[in-house]
């Protein structure tokens, strides 16, 4: 089927049309595009409610995820001024936590502005570390074309009763790989409603109370920065298995939609690929 890419202005201009009285409809083609290979890709949509053009951020975020199913492993990151929040206002949910303040602070994404995220961490240290959304689908294709250098396989189990997850990663190296690598294991949270500001829709009605959140960064189950996988580099078929026991989902939070994510990056502080993430998996909660 042949496919038309419009610009973004022609995209805005479509979906603008479409626009009910509290959501904007994606007008792009949804049909799944054909990816050869074994990596998966992490974009981080950094975000907030009060960010009036993040909304369609988000929609491309599902969009990418939806063409290439099962290769993209999507989170949002609430953080920065467009996340706070207060009781009494029009924004009074929090979405922010420990773990996406943290990223956000090392990074800088919300200090350049919103939307804004990241994909797999690459180029960190460079001017090209930060990916306007436009940008997300073309930088993910390349990455999603080079060979994966590992591998991981993630398995839960979830007690209903205390609410408590146990969660075991297995991480496999596909070659030779030197230098220091780490594991960071993530919950996230789908179908979340809440309010929301979007500028795609008429002046007096961009506050939605209503808006469908999704890929919510919860917490980390292991630590921010992760554990240790291969302090020394690692060779073809070298295998570590990572288990978290007795993790305790809040009860603020829906376990069954939930998801673990897990990623593996480069921890040497001196390599040209410093934080990159070099594979990505997310596993349900409960199925």
């Amino acid at each position: 089927m042949k496919k038309t890419v419009l610009p973004v202005s022609l995209f805005l201009t479509a979906v603008l049309g479409l626009a009910g009285c509290d959501y904007v409809k994606d007008a792009r083609d949804p049909s799944t595009a054909p990816v050869v290979g074994n990596r998966k890709v992490l974009i981080e949509d950094y975000t907030g409610h009060k960010c009036g053009n993040c909304p369609a951020a988000a929609d491309t975020l599902s969009y990418i995820k939806n063409k290439y199913p099962g290769k993209i492993i999507p989170v949002a990151i609430h953080a920065g001024f467009f996340a706070t929040a207060a009781p009494s206002s029009s924004y009074p949910t929090d979405f922010r936590n420990p773990v996406s303040d943290a990223y956000d602070t090392q990074f800088g994404i919300s200090l350049a502005g919103n939307p804004n995220g990241l994909v797999n961490r690459g180029n960190y240290g460079t001017g090209n570390f930060i990916k306007a959304f436009t940008t997300w689908e073309g930088v993910a294709y390349q990455m999603l074309s080079t060979p994966a250098k590992f591998e991981l396989k993630i398995r839960n189990t979830f007690n209903a009763t205390g609410n408590n997850l146990n969660t075991s990663v297995t991480v496999k190296s596909l070659g030779y790989n030197t230098g220091m690598y780490k594991l960071v294991v993530l919950l996230t949270e789908d179908s979340i409603v809440a309010e929301q500001l979007d500028y795609r829709l008429p002046s007096g009605s961009q506050l939605i109370p209503n808006y469908e959140f999704e890929h919510v960064l919860r917490d980390a189950i292991n630590s921010t920065w992760g554990d240790a996988v291969f302090a020394s580099g690692a060779i073809p078929n070298d295998s570590v298995v990572k288990t978290y026991s007795n993790y305790t989902i809040s009860s603020n939070y829906r376990a069954r939609k939930c998801h673990v994510v897990a990623y593996i990056y480069d921890a040497n502080s001196s390599s040209p690929t410093y934080y990159e993430v070099l594979q990505a998996e997310e596993e349900k909660v409960v199925h």
